[in-house]
């Protein structure tokens, strides 16, 4: 049986990201123990994408099951995907998974017009699904299985229990991409956040936080640097400083062993001591992202961050002292904002002034209650455009500000903060800052991600206020900004 994996992005042929996608390198690590399994992996993050080609690979490939992992943000494309190779006239059988078809299996069936859902963690749920379907197997009792049923119609089985031991789990099978593609490697500690963020989805994951061993984390760390040749990561948990006893014996063996990487990590801003990020850039940690979301004391009660803003401002001040990149991440237009809330924001964000620093537009998700306070129930309401929620534009109205205001906020929230930054970078240090991305393109023979180093706050402002003026005229992206530099000069 041939089995292609695939990755959904928010965009084809737009390269938003160059992280490899864990989900689907999980789940094939799984196949592998199957016999007379061939798997194929696509990641149309960076692989080009159109129907002419798709139709040839599955064509080539013999491909008799297609898996298809997506988010929210990425529906338009999964449900693109799956109609082009429909399109094709194989007969395929088709499943999905991911955030979005958890919380809603019946109607991803419904919408995308797929044969499966794989609801929850995907890994045991996908690996049973192959197994029954090369043994000609009926799916009826397939725990985490929602499917089409020529006699019954839809079946929706038993959930499965969240996996326990994750250490049980094979390294994800990345060796089936072409890892040239990416600027770090992807990986994961833990799964879970015990936190209550109401705009965080814990379907798949849950608050509930399953720790992987030092032990296999260290081991699987000296596979990517030695065997893979790789040595920048990026840790996908949560909080990867949330069990501090573990991560500080995860930094002092990797300091021990002298293991020459790099790695980037999300963490929250309170609990964070100095003693700790002085050892976590001893052990290679060149950045840490910070979900500080608002600078508003109102809005971060009724997010339920449980945090202050002085946790944050400590957080940040300690980041840098030990010489680690700060990046921080706010979030306009909750249901509670007003016009001063998000004024607030902004102006915390320039007061903390980090190294990097993105403003997301609130998108509610599904299986949050974020989605409850705003829709008022679980499942999703009629009219909804799934496409129009991507964490860069709001797709919703607050009330007394139009969503339209939102996004001059967003755009205004980068002007604001890195507008100094970004005269400086173009005029004064523009020919310094040129050489030496001359130098690293020469050095790593590539042009992503040496631009970003080169120009740091230039492109941090210039790419995101892009995402607000896609889509636009010409006229209308003129007059946007506009708005935009008359709203900056009021902050």
């Amino acid at each position: 049986m041939n089995i292609l994996l695939a990755n959904m992005p928010i965009e084809f042929n737009k390269r938003e990201n160059l992280e490899p996608p864990l989900g689907i390198c999980y789940i094939a690590s799984m196949l592998k123990k199957l016999s007379g399994v061939n798997i194929f992996l696509r990641d149309y993050e960076v692989n080009l994408f159109s129907e002419d080609i798709l139709g040839k690979e599955l064509e080539e490939l013999k491909i008799d099951v297609i898996g298809i992992s997506f988010r929210t943000a990425s529906f338009r494309s999964a449900k693109e995907f799956v109609k082009k190779a429909k399109n094709t006239g194989r007969d395929i059988f088709i499943a999905a998974g991911g955030h979005h078809a958890t919380a809603f299996p019946k109607e991803t069936l419904a919408a995308l017009n797929c044969n499966a859902v794989v609801v929850g963690e995907g890994e045991y749920t996908f690996k049973e699904l192959i197994e029954r379907l090369i043994g000609g197997i009926s799916l009826e009792g397939l725990k985490g299985l929602v499917y089409k049923s020529a006699e019954k119609g839809i079946i929706e089985n038993r959930v499965r229990p969240p996996i326990s031991d994750i250490d049980a789990l094979p390294w994800p099978a990345r060796e089936l991409l072409n890892l040239n593609e990416y600027n770090v490697i992807t990986f994961l500690t833990s799964r879970g956040c015990p936190f209550e963020c109401i705009y965080c989805d814990k379907s798949i994951s849950t608050r509930k936080v399953k720790f992987r061993s030092a032990g296999n984390i260290f081991s699987e760390i000296k596979h990517i640097a030695g065997r893979l040749n790789r040595n920048r990561l990026y840790i996908v948990d949560d909080h990867f400083f949330l069990k501090k006893n573990r991560t500080e014996h995860i930094l002092d063996k990797i300091i021990g062993e002298k293991l020459s990487i790099r790695w980037t990590c999300q963490a929250r801003v309170d609990g964070l001591s100095e003693n700790i990020l002085k050892k976590a850039k001893h052990a290679g940690c060149e950045q840490i992202m910070y979900g500080v979301e608002t600078g508003d004391q109102k809005e971060l009660e009724f997010i339920r961050k449980n945090a202050t803003l002085k946790d944050a401002e400590n957080a940040l001040r300690l980041t840098k002292k030990a010489g680690i990149t700060a990046r921080a991440n706010f979030m306009l237009g909750f249901p509670v904002s007003t016009e001063e809330s998000m004024r607030n924001t902004i102006n915390f964000a320039r007061k903390l002034n980090p190294d990097i620093v993105r403003f997301f537009a609130v998108s509610p998700l599904p299986n949050t209650d974020l989605w409850t306070h705003i829709y008022g129930c679980s499942r999703a309401p009629g009219g909804i455009k799934w496409e129009d929620m991507d964490f860069f534009k709001p797709s919703f109205d607050i009330a007394g500000i139009k969503r339209e205001k939102i996004s001059l906020y967003v755009s205004a929230a980068y002007w604001h903060v890195l507008g100094k930054s970004f005269l400086k970078e173009i005029s004064l240090y523009f020919f310094p800052n040129l050489m030496k991305l001359l130098y690293l393109i020469v050095k790593t023979g590539k042009i992503r991600g040496n631009i970003s180093k080169s120009f740091p706050r230039s492109v941090n402002l210039i790419l995101d206020n892009m995402h607000q003026v896609r889509g636009k005229r010409l006229s209308e992206a003129f007059n946007f900004l506009k708005k935009v530099y008359k709203l900056e000069k009021t902050l």
